[in-house]
Formats: C-alpha cells, sequence, structure tokens
C-alpha cells in the first residue's frame, strides 16, 4: 500500500463516520458586510492542525489557520527541535483523533511496510514533521503559511484580527480565536540572572537559531541538564566544539520521567476536574523532582570524550572579556567562547505582543493563590482557564470577552493538564476543545436554532399511508 491507498482508505472511514458534518454555524457579517470567521486558530503546528480537525468533526468548517512560518516549517521540528528522534514512543497515537488511518503508524507502514515498523525504535524527528505534512495535506486543512497576527482587539461580532500576509495588511473578523502557538506562545525564555548582561550573539537561548558550525574549535558552556540540553550540547559536540561544559544546578542526575507515569485515560480527563491546589501541588512535585533526559540523547552526548558534567554548579556570575566568557558556577570556574542556555521559558501572559490589550485582564492562578513552599511559583503565573481553555476574567465584567480566545498552548498545563503541548494526548485536548467551542456557538446562536426548530417541516409521513385518515398535523395542502 502507498500514501494514495491510505488517503482513500482514511477518506472512506471519515466518510463513514459521516465527516465532514453539515456545518450548522450561523453566519454571521460585520456591520460593513464583511464576513466573519466563526474560528480562527493561531498556528498550525501539531497543536493547531489537531485543533482545526477537531473544529471540523462537530461541523464548524468557516474556520482559518493562520501561520507565520513557511510551508513546512511550523511548529518546533525543524527549527529549535534538535533531538535526533522524538521522546514520545512510536506507539502514540497522537493527533489521530481515534482515525487508525490517520496514525504516524499507518503513514509509515504504508511506504515502508510492517517488518520495518517492527523495527523502528524511535520516531526520526524531521519523519515525524513529514507526517504532519501529510496530515494537513491529507485533511484538507486551509493552512494560511507566511501569515503573522499583529493584533487582536474586541469587536461587536467577537474579533477583530490584524494580519500580515507578505507586505499586505489586512483586518479580518472572528467569533472566536484558538491560540495555538507552540511551547513558547504565552512565554518568554527563563533568563538566569547572571546571564542578563551578556546576552548576545555568543549567549543563546535553546529555542533560538544558533549556527553550530561556529562552535568548531570552541569552548561551549551548556547551562542546563534538560533533555533540549542535552540535545543541543550533542549539536555543539557533532559540530566539532573543542570542549564541551553542561553546568547543572542540580546535585544529582535524575532517572526519571514522572509525567510517564501520568498517559493514562483517567488522568487526562480527572485532572482538569482536580481542585485547583492538587494540580499545582502535583506539578510543582514533578518539576522540583526534574524529569530525566532520554536514555538516546544522553548516550548521543556521552559517546564523546570532550564532555563533562558538573553537578551541583548554579551559574552565579559571567563576566565577558577579551579571552571569552569566564563563568563561576558553582566551586568551579571556566572560560568559554559560546554559551546556551536550556533553561525552558517561564509563562508570561504579556509575551504574545497580539494579545497585548487582554493580558492585564486575564485570571492567572496567582489571583486566588498566595505562594508557600509546597507550590512551585511560576505555576502560579499560569492562566486560570475555564472547562474549554477560554481564557478567563482576573475582574469579571472588566473585559467580557477573554471568554471567545481559547488558549491551546502549553500555557494550559495546570487547567488542563499535558494535552496542549505534546504528542500524548493532542486529539484528548484538541476534542475537549472543539466541543466547548461547538456548545458555545450553539449557546450563541441559540434563538436561531430555536426558530429553525419552529419552522422545520420536512414530513415523515405524506399522508397516504392511512385509509380515511384526514386529520393529518399540518395539515396536507
Amino acid at each position: 500500500m502507498d500514501l494514495d491507498a491510505l488517503a482513500a482508505r482514511l477518506a472512506q472511514d471519515l466518510e463513514t463516520l459521516e465527516y465532514p458534518p453539515r456545518d450548522w454555524v450561523v453566519g454571521r457579517h460585520t456591520p460593513a458586510g464583511d464576513p466573519v470567521t466563526d474560528v480562527v486558530v493561531i498556528g498550525a503546528g501539531m497543536c493547531g492542525l489537531a485543533a482545526a480537525f477537531a473544529l471540523k468533526r462537530e461541523g464548524i468548517s468557516n474556520i482559518r489557520i493562520l501561520d507565520s512560518h513557511p510551508a513546512g516549517l511550523e511548529g518546533p521540528w525543524l527549527t529549535y527541535a534538535r533531538m535526533e528522534t522524538l521522546r514520545s514512543p512510536k506507539h502514540l497515537a497522537g493527533p489521530a483523533m481515534g482515525l487508525p488511518n490517520l496514525t504516524f503508524r499507518a503513514w509509515y507502514e504504508s511506504q515502508f511496510g510492517s517488518q520495518a515498523w517492527a523495527g523502528l525504535g524511535k520516531i526520526p524527528r524531521p519523519m515525524w514533521m513529514a507526517y504532519l505534512n501529510w496530515y494537513r495535506q491529507v485533511l484538507a486543512l486551509p493552512v494560511e503559511n507566511d501569515t503573522s497576527v499583529l493584533k487582536i482587539s474586541s469587536a461587536d461580532h467577537g474579533f477583530d484580527l490584524v494580519i500580515k500576509q507578505g507586505t499586505n495588511r489586512q483586518t479580518i473578523a472572528a467569533r472566536r480565536i484558538v491560540l495555538a502557538t507552540g511551547r513558547e506562545g504565552m512565554a518568554q525564555p527563563r533568563v538566569p540572572a547572571a546571564l542578563a548582561e551578556v546576552i548576545g550573539p555568543s549567549v543563546r537561548h535553546s529555542s533560538e537559531e544558533i549556527d553550530f558550525a561556529e562552535m568548531r574549535g570552541k569552548n561551549v558552556a551548556v547551562i542546563g541538564f534538560s533533555a533540549s540540553a542535552i540535545d543541543n550540547a550533542a549539536e555543539a559536540l557533532e559540530a566539532g566544539a573543542k570542549q564541551v561544559h553542561i553546568l547543572v544546578r542540580a546535585p544529582q542526575v535524575s532517572r526519571i520521567n514522572k509525567m510517564k507515569s501520568t498517559n493514562y485515560p483517567g488522568f487526562t480527563s480527572g485532572f482538569p476536574t482536580l481542585p485547583a491546589r492538587a494540580r499545582l501541588e502535583l506539578l510543582s512535585y514533578v518539576f522540583r523532582y526534574r524529569v530525566a533526559p532520554p536514555r538516546d540523547s544522553i548516550l548521543r552526548v556521552f559517546r564523546h570524550p570532550n564532555v563533562d558534567l558538573i553537578l551541583n554548579a548554579p551559574v552565579d556570575h559571567i563576566r565577558q572579556a577579551a579571552d571569552g566568557f569566564h563563568v563561576r558556577a558553582g566551586s568551579g570556574q571556566f572560560c568559554v567562547d559560546q554559551i546556551i542556555y536550556c533553561t525552558g521559558f517561564r509563562i508570561d501572559t504579556l509575551a504574545a505582543e497580539e494579545m497585548r490589550q487582554f493580558a492585564p485582564y486575564i485570571r492567572t492562578f496567582r489571583d486566588s493563590m498566595a505562594d508557600d513552599d509546597e507550590l512551585f511559583p511560576e505555576f502560579l503565573d499560569f492562566p486560570d482557564l475555564g472547562p474549554g481553555f477560554e481564557f478567563q476574567q482576573k475582574t469579571v465584567g472588566a473585559m467580557p470577552s477573554l471568554s471567545g480566545i481559547h488558549n491551546f498552548t502549553f500555557a494550559a498545563t495546570v487547567s488542563h493538564g499535558n494535552v496542549s503541548g505534546d504528542i500524548p494526548c493532542v486529539s484528548d485536548g484538541a476534542v475537549r476543545l472543539a466541543k466547548a467551542i461547538a456548545a458555545a456557538l450553539f449557546h450563541e446562536d441559540f434563538d436561531h436554532h430555536l426558530a429553525d426548530l419552529w419552522t422545520y417541516e420536512d414530513p415523515e409521513l405524506l399522508g397516504d399511508e392511512i385509509p380515511g385518515v384526514t386529520a393529518w398535523k399540518p395539515p396536507l395542502s
């Protein structure tokens, strides 16, 4: 079987499941007569595509999917993701929405066969991007690439979005918005205080574009021990770095990824219903325990002789000099030419430029929780989202339109769990999101749907079925 045959099988599956359903959403127009898009999805990476397909399965087809990147470069997979293979096991269904012929496995086996699948370890990262490109194409998802959203503002019909496509700027209207802008969409790189004064071309965050060829023959410091830290250390070593120092604040190497234990239906469905305090305590425990990098990534790095791992080495001072950066980390001193800080992101509601008008009104967990020793303080800065991933107001009535913007990014983790940022449960998250939006649109248009019910007159009986009966409702014409 090839991809054409797989596409045909998937099309039959979808037809059998009555996809696409009738588009039931009431069309709207602006006062100027311009059409209003029912849902604009910002971001066409894995989460954006999954959200868009889930919306279409709910009969919401008047959507637009916008992404600022060129086609094929959406998401992190071919940009700042630098692992050789995915960290997730190959068998996870990912964004397939319960459709076997939409899975990565089906896509892979259709090209390489079942024996090749059996011999595959983990999924090569570029291959995952190729699968997502196929997913987008085979589902005919209407992605508009090279399209940036510059500003979002409230309007009587919902929202106006100022977008830029090439040199062209225009304003489009939408009833609802889904933010699917990735891990960094509502976040800032977490910058250690010691680095603040030296950030520049030779001091980069792991999410930035990095020319590793420049590190050939150089001494490099990698700050952190996350999976991305290990991946970036590997890239530097493979590019010919003279020496790589991995500086780790923790005194021990964590061997466990606690979050892997949460990948089961009960957790996915039950986590959002836990009290906020319980959710925060659980995530704080996982964060403080520290997630172990994948074994394959560790082996990739430590097959090189010119790398050292320094534990209990928080970076507390960096001085730039003619011969490089003098780094003090714990009890050690290092002179390096390049620094990559792999310290992750911190959620910041002000980080998304297009959302600046709304940011001061967004309710976060800090608005209802106080700092204490049991909670990791950064989790309090996550938005406190509603059951459909919608933003909630800090003060009721201050910005009512916030409930029309849905945050389907990593920033939803404290509210909804790990369903809007990683592969394992993204289908669950997308379905939850789409059903909530469908319910909201139905409620908003209820009077129209009720009028449709009152005027519905498609007869089951034609009036000739029962001899002698003339009393019919409605009367025969």
